[in-house]
């Protein structure tokens, strides 16, 4: 799992990932110089949880994707079974090309997570 984490950093822009559960524990990290792993799953935890929650009384139901766009980088959750993927990245990341190379990512990520659940 590091190393499919680790590929993601091939990605021009990408600062760092990491794969934490339903209630931010951390499975697996590869974050950049300045990132902790701790941190940044309580970060995310709470904030997917409140957008979850904005979302399911909107009745938009539940969103599998979950894009933070800020002046100096993005946060980007993806949801991955029962688990999240969490990328951190600059600012200058191209959304629309970026965001296939890390769907494809968390896919596989998706997959080693169910069949390590079986």
């Amino acid at each position: 799992m590091k190393e499919i984490l680790q590929s993601l950093q091939q990605i021009p822009g990408v600062v760092g990932s990491m794969v934490m559960t339903g209630d931010g524990m951390v499975v697996c990290s590869a974050l950049g110089p300045g990132l902790e792993s701790e941190t940044l799953a309580a970060l995310t935890s709470g904030t997917r949880l409140s957008i979850q929650k904005a979302a399911v009384h909107s009745s938009d139901g539940k969103p599998h994707e979950i894009v933070l766009e800020g002046t100096e980088g993005n946060l980007l959750l993806l949801e991955i079974g029962d688990a999240t993927l969490i990328v951190v990245t600059h600012a200058g990341l191209e959304l629309d090309s970026g965001m296939l190379e890390i769907r494809s990512v968390a896919r596989k990520l998706r997959g080693i997570l169910e069949i390590q659940a079986s």
